[in-house]
């Protein structure tokens, strides 16, 4: 029975780490293909529209020195997707260089296939032109507007575009931004084997260790997944046997992230699991069957994600603990607000154009806002974050220092002081947070099946 064997060594590159004897371990199942996600649009949109990575560069480079070197000993694939976290061009040129880095002080080469997946804007605009771009559920279509104030324009590419990569023979795949699944997906698809089943251990093992337990004894935190799939089933274990995957942790990790549980829509198609088995393989492994995939016949449609910046963002963070004060604190939210309107106004500066002011009631409603369910009677004390976005950072900085001080003296109902309504956090107690972006591109782009609009190409790292 041909078999074909992944491992998953973390759950996102620079994040938490890659244990490296466990990873050790992992390599002496024999891997056909080595997976592994580097990105994703979690952390918000700042880092695609900045051009920055979310981890820190020594967690990276970490990562990759212990993957790389796992290269020396196995001949097998190594095949990152979402490079340097969003995938886009200075991305990928971060995560290259690492590479590139490691590569040289491990005085070898390595040949890496590079897969662009930031789109040409003029070529998008032409799009919009001719026909709709609908939105990735919700109902704004792509306008050439967006497509100008977005900074970049990424796709996340599927299977389909990491075998054009794979079909070059490269020691390592370093793809743009990428559906997570797909990075663990594709070698085996591109092998013959079952599109739903690769899909599908993709999706379970993406996320490294989040689908095994710890043993209670074991010392080591985190371990790498390895994934065996066959013609018409997968197996799922972790790498050292002071971890196991159950039931229950597979089945919970597989609903991790998911708007539905039997469906999950992939590009090119639909990723079916409403005739999924899972069941205990043995006392350490799960075994995972009936993942089907149905091909879109109208059309191949990838995600395009792209973030504009908005303008200067500060921050002041307090907190209350007087009963009157938390009785009151809509008035004083309305009041605050109210006054920075009365004085920037008259400088022409118009809320919610010029500059905007929100306010996150922490013990109360921040997290859900509006969809809270459960409001607190008389909670004992509040955190209150006040965040303005001005169109400099200097703009910012005053109309919070004019909002604090609004809080701060505010003769609020049942006042029974005569200052410091609130208790500051930090000093200066306005922080400077820098360029604001927001999420300005979400959208499906119905593209040819034969990913031409991806270049591919091939650098050498180490020389």
């Amino acid at each position: 029975m041909k078999k074909h064997v992944v491992i998953s060594p973390t759950s996102c590159m620079g994040l938490v780490g890659i244990h490296e004897q466990a990873y050790k371990k992992a390599l002496t199942f024999d891997p056909d293909a080595i997976a592994v996600d580097a990105g994703s649009l979690d952390p918000g949109p700042y880092y695609l529209g900045a051009g920055l990575p979310h981890v820190p560069r020594y967690k990276m480079k970490e990562d990759c020195r212990i993957m790389m070197e796992g290269l020396l000993t196995n001949k097998t694939t190594m095949i990152m997707g979402s490079a340097g976290g969003s995938g886009g061009h200075k991305h990928i040129k971060w995560h290259l260089d690492i590479m590139n880095e490691v590569a040289k002080e491990m005085g070898k080469t390595f040949k890496v296939a590079v897969v662009d997946t930031t789109l040409d804007k003029e070529y998008l605009k032409q799009r919009v032109r001719k026909e709709r771009i609908e939105g990735c559920q919700h109902d704004s279509v792509l306008t050439e507007e967006a497509i100008d104030n977005a900074t970049e324009i990424v796709a996340q590419v599927g299977t389909e575009a990491l075998i054009k990569a794979l079909d070059m023979n490269p020691d390592i795949v370093l793809a743009g931004r990428a559906c997570d699944n797909a990075c663990f997906a594709a070698d085996a698809v591109r092998k013959g084997f079952n599109k739903g089943l690769a899909l599908h251990l993709g999706k379970i093992v993406e996320c490294g260790s989040a689908c095994g337990i710890q043993l209670p004894n074991s010392k080591i935190m985190r371990t790498p997944m390895v994934a065996t799939l066959y013609d018409d089933y997968f197996t799922v274990e972790p790498a050292t046997s002071d971890w196991i995957c159950t039931v229950r942790s597979v089945t919970g990790h597989e609903l991790y992230e998911r708007t539905d549980p039997h469906v999950q829509a992939e590009p090119g198609g639909i990723l079916d699991m409403s005739k999924v088995e899972i069941t205990q393989y043995n006392e350490r492994s799960v075994k995972v069957s009936g993942s089907l995939w149905r091909d879109d016949p109208q059309s191949y449609k990838v995600k395009l994600e792209g973030a504009e910046k908005v303008g200067h963002r500060c921050l002041f963070i307090t907190g209350a603990r007087d009963p009157n004060f938390i009785r009151n604190i809509d008035w004083v939210i309305n009041f605050t607000k109210q006054r920075i309107i009365d004085e920037f106004s008259p400088k022409g500066l118009v809320e919610g154009k010029d500059y905007y002011v929100i306010f996150r009631v922490y013990g109360r409603d921040a997290v859900m806002g509006d969809l809270e369910t459960k409001k607190p009677q008389s909670p004992h004390e509040l955190g209150v974050v006040m965040e303005v976005i001005g169109k400099t950072q200097e703009l910012a900085h005053e109309i919070s220092y004019f909002g604090k001080y609004g809080m701060v003296w505010c003769n609020y109902p049942g006042r029974t002081t005569v200052s410091g309504n609130v208790g500051y956090t930090f000093s200066p107690s306005i922080l400077d947070a820098g360029e604001a972006y927001r999420l300005n591109v979400h959208h499906l782009l119905p593209i040819d099946k034969d990913q031409s609009l991806f270049n591919v190409k091939i650098v050498e790292v180490g020389k």
